[in-house]
């Protein structure tokens, strides 16, 4: 029997639907770990859910569709981000404070003997590539196992093993000198 274009739409259609009925929990709850409070979380969810209606014409039936939704997460993520960033206010940056005192940093109320190791591993892990950055930071911060990246990124897990090695081999390395 051969399908009519309407019913393959249909069948499309529900796919998708059911497609986003099943992701959409988890990318909600990367965005409820990511963002600072609940109304963000839903902004950054509303974005990535327009996103995937804008490109639902363009997304094959039977498609993997997490490692792209993952993706778009992200991108809206990072917008997010950008927008907070030029938002905070001056009392948010409190680690650099001691620049404006007459005081030695010792004796700031900010200060911290840990912050200086703190400064020096994010020194050296802002000199990695963008991909080694986020590579450290899906595994150091958010904790997502080797097996969860390989599908994120679409590639085996012996290869997520070794960039992940690389990044922290250069990061030793930065800090090293």
């Amino acid at each position: 029997m051969v399908q009519t274009n309407t019913q393959k739409d249909k069948k499309a259609d529900q796919w998708l639907e059911e497609t986003w009925d099943a992701y959409s929990p988890q990318i909600y709850n990367l965005c409820r770990m990511n963002c600072a409070n609940r109304e963000d979380a839903l902004d950054v969810l509303q974005n990535v859910a327009l996103r995937f209606c804008q490109n639902a014409k363009d997304i094959k039936y039977g498609d993997s569709i997490y490692p792209w939704l993952f993706r778009v997460f992200r991108n809206c993520f990072y917008d997010y981000a950008r927008f907070r960033h030029r938002l905070a206010p001056f009392s948010m940056v409190s680690d650099t404070v001691e620049n404006y005192t007459a005081l030695p940093a010792e004796k700031s109320v900010f200060f911290r003997a840990g912050n200086q190791r703190n400064d020096e591993l994010n020194r050296a892990v802002g000199m990695l590539s963008r991909r080694d950055r986020e590579l450290i930071d899906l595994v150091f911060q958010k904790g997502l196992t080797s097996e969860e990246l390989s599908v994120l990124y679409g590639v085996s897990v012996n290869t997520i093993v070794k960039r992940r090695h690389s990044a922290i081999k250069r990061t030793k390395k930065a800090l090293l000198g």
